[in-house]
C-alpha cells in the first residue's frame, strides 16, 4: 500500500470510529479553539452533511441512463421535450400558468423585463426599483436591457425590500417596475408591494433566485408578480450547475419571452429562418432539464428536512447570543431556506470586529460565513456608473443596507440536511464565543 493510500485509509478509519465517539463536554466551555482550546466540533472527524453524498447511486440508477438516452437520441437541444416537461411541472409547482427554462437566472430576469414591456433594449426603458442589498445580478439584469435602476433601502428586521422606501423612490413617468428580491429564501412583503404597484401602475418582477419553494400569504414565489426569475446555479437548493427559469401567468409575456429566447422566431408555427422579433439564442440543453426533473422529485422532501433543522437552530440560538437569526415577516408561510441568515451584534462581544468573531467560530467548527462584502451601490462598477451614468443608476439613502454589510452572516442550506446534533454544535459554538466575551475575554 502506498503512503497516500495508507493515509486515506487511516482518515477513513478515524472518521468511522473516533468521529462517532461521544465528544468531551469540556469542548463547550473554557479556552477558545482559536487560542489553543478544544473546538466544539473537530470537522476533520465530524464533518457536516456532504451534498455530494448519494451521487454515485443517482448516477447509476437515474442520471446516467437519462443522459445516455439524450446522447443517443441526438436531441440534445431542440425540440426540447424534457425542457417543456420541466416547464410544465415547475409552473404547476409555483401555481402559475407558464414557465420558460433558460441557461441562467440572470437571463430569466432580463428576459422578463423585456417581455413585460415589449422592450427591445435599444434605448432607455425607464427605471426599476431594486433593493440595495442583493447579488449584483438583480441590478445588472435591468441594465442589460437598458432599464435604469433605483437602489433603495431594506427593512431593518427582515432585510427585504422596504415598501416605504419603494414608495418614496417612485418618480412619475420614470419608474416602471419594482424588482423585490426574496433574499435568503424569505419572501419580500408582496402584499404591500403589490398595493404600491397597483396604485402607481407599475409592474413587478420577482427576483426569486434564492426562493425555490418559498411561499407568501398570497401564494408561492414565482406567482406573486407579473413575472419572476429563478436560478438553478450550483449553490441553489434546486440546481443543475447553471440554469434559470422565468415564470408568469400572462400569455402575452410568455409568448414574447419564448420568441426572445429563440432568436426572435415566432413562438408557435414560425419558420426556422423567419425572425419577426429581436431575439437571442437563450435555449438550455436537454441535459440541464433531465437533471432538474430528477432533482425536482425529491425537492419537497429535502426542503422538509431543511425546515426542521432551520427551526431547531433558531430555537437553540435564542435571543441572547452575539448572532441573532433574522426575523421572519408574519406574512411568510414557507421559507425557501437557501441561507440561514443572522445578524452579528458586536455589542455582545465587546465590539470585536465581525471577521474576528467569524475566525473564532471557524476554529470551533461552525460553518458560518460572511455575506455580501458591499451593497450593490458599493460595488466598484456601480460606483462608476452612478458617477458617469446617473440616468441609469440612482442611489437613494440606504442606512439599513449599509449597516447590514458589517453584520450579516449565513449558514448554507446543505448544512441543514445533516442532523440535530449538527445544529446543537453550531449553537454551542456561538454560545461559547459569546460567553467568552461576556465574561471579559479579549
Amino acid at each position: 500500500m502506498s503512503g497516500v493510500a495508507l493515509k486515506s485509509a487511516v482518515r477513513l478509519v478515524a472518521r468511522n470510529t473516533i468521529g462517532w465517539l461521544p465528544a468531551p463536554a469540556s469542548r463547550l466551555t473554557g479556552q477558545l479553539a482559536i487560542h489553543g482550546g478544544a473546538p466544539v466540533r473537530d470537522t476533520r472527524l465530524r464533518p457536516y452533511a456532504d451534498p455530494r453524498s448519494g451521487r454515485w447511486l443517482a448516477w447509476r440508477t437515474a442520471i446516467g441512463p437519462a443522459f445516455r438516452r439524450i446522447f443517443l437520441s441526438g436531441a440534445e437541444g431542440l425540440p426540447q421535450p424534457l425542457a417543456r416537461e420541466f416547464e410544465r411541472k415547475w409552473a404547476a409547482y409555483c401555481g402559475c400558468r407558464h414557465a420558460l427554462l433558460l441557461p441562467h437566472g440572470t437571463d430569466a430576469l432580463r428576459v422578463a423585463l423585456a417581455a413585460i414591456f415589449d422592450h427591445d433594449g435599444l434605448e432607455y426603458g425607464g427605471e426599476v426599483i431594486v433593493p440595495n442589498l442583493s447579488f449584483i445580478a438583480t441590478a445588472t439584469s435591468c441594465l442589460d436591457r437598458r432599464f435604469g435602476v433605483a437602489l433603495v433601502d431594506v427593512d431593518p428586521d427582515t432585510m427585504m425590500l422596504d415598501p416605504a422606501a419603494v414608495e418614496a423612490a417612485i418618480v412619475a413617468g420614470r419608474t416602471r417596475a419594482i424588482m423585490p428580491v426574496h433574499q435568503f429564501g424569505h419572501p419580500a412583503d408582496m402584499t404591500a408591494l403589490t398595493l404600491i404597484a397597483r396604485r402607481h401602475g407599475l409592474k413587478i418582477v420577482e427576483d426569486a433566485a434564492q426562493a425555490h419553494g418559498a411561499e407568501w400569504e398570497t401564494g408561492k414565489a414565482g406567482a406573486l408578480g407579473d413575472a419572476a426569475g429563478f436560478s438553478f446555479q450550483s449553490s441553489k437548493t434546486l440546481a443543475c450547475g447553471e440554469g434559470g427559469v422565468l415564470t408568469t401567468s400572462n400569455d402575452a409575456v410568455i409568448a414574447r419571452a419564448r420568441s426572445i429566447c429563440n432568436v426572435g422566431r415566432a413562438p408557435e408555427g414560425g419558420s426556422r429562418w423567419e425572425h419577426p422579433e429581436l431575439g437571442w439564442n437563450l435555449r438550455p440543453t436537454e441535459y440541464q432539464a433531465a437533471l432538474l426533473l430528477h432533482r425536482l422529485r425529491r425537492f419537497d422532501e429535502l426542503q422538509a428536512r431543511r425546515a426542521k433543522r432551520f427551526e431547531l437552530l433558531e430555537r437553540l440560538i435564542g435571543e441572547e447570543q452575539a448572532l441573532a437569526p433574522l426575523r421572519r415577516h408574519p406574512g411568510v408561510r414557507r421559507h425557501g431556506m437557501y441561507m440561514f441568515a443572522m445578524r452579528y451584534r458586536p455589542e455582545r462581544c465587546r465590539g470585536a470586529p465581525l471577521d474576528i468573531f467569524l475566525a473564532a467560530l471557524a476554529a470551533e467548527g461552525a460553518p458560518v460565513h460572511r455575506l455580501y462584502p458591499a451593497t450593490i451601490a458599493g460595488q466598484p462598477i456601480m460606483r462608476k456608473l452612478a458617477a458617469t451614468r446617473p440616468d441609469y443608476v440612482r442611489v437613494l439613502p440606504t442606512p439599513n443596507a449599509d449597516r447590514a454589510i458589517d453584520e450579516l452572516v449565513y449558514i448554507a442550506h446543505e448544512i441543514f440536511l445533516g442532523t440535530d446534533a449538527d445544529m446543537q454544535d453550531i449553537a454551542a459554538a456561538i454560545a461559547k464565543i459569546t460567553a467568552y466575551y461576556v465574561s471579559g475575554g479579549a
